[in-house]
């Protein structure tokens, strides 16, 4: 069951709460690529909950909650740069086959290797070409570069409890 805070206004007239930045909020949604297919749902697991602003999420996704009720729905179809990212060809790597091999690993075309870097960090990447004695790793996000469709559904707000609102009572 879904949580609703409604607020008082001083001229006494009840108003439902919407989503502002740094509220928690409890989200079902869709996500397609602009063909149609369907890449992620919530059907397939648990409501998405996030800080709304943080950047926990796809910046789009922060931007389509602002100002939502509980019960309310939106869709939109979002560019690279408000979805996964642009995609950057400095991102993209070419290693000799024997250094993969030297870590047992055998590359193959759509193969998903983390690797560890120099500064103990974890950089995913997919193989994406293979090329005599080299190979093309990739880091870029597997759906950087492409405009993706959201709809949300928005299930809950929990405001941040430490916050007072000016001239409201909530009830």
């Amino acid at each position: 069951m879904a949580i609703t805070r409604t607020l008082r206004h001083p001229d006494g007239e009840l108003r439902l709460r919407r989503v502002e930045w740094g509220d928690l909020v409890r989200v079902d949604f869709m996500t397609w690529l602009e063909n149609g297919s369907l890449f992620d749902s919530s059907l397939y697991h648990e409501p998405l909950e996030f800080i709304a602003g943080e950047q926990s999420v796809m910046p789009g996704i922060n931007h389509l909650v602002l100002g939502m009720t509980v019960g309310e729905s939106r869709t939109q179809l979002f560019p690279p740069d408000l979805a996964f990212g642009l995609y950057r060809s400095d991102l993209c790597y070419r290693v000799k086959r024997r250094w993969l091999k030297s870590h047992h690993i055998v590359p193959v075309i759509g193969l998903e290797v983390a690797i560890l870097k120099n500064d103990r960090t974890v950089m995913n990447m997919i193989v994406t070409e293979l090329d005599g004695e080299q190979v093309t790793l990739d880091a870029n996000h597997k759906l950087a570069g492409k405009n993706i469709m959201v709809q949300l559904d928005l299930l809950e707000i929990k405001a941040p409890t430490d916050r007072e609102i000016p001239g409201t009572i909530l009830e």
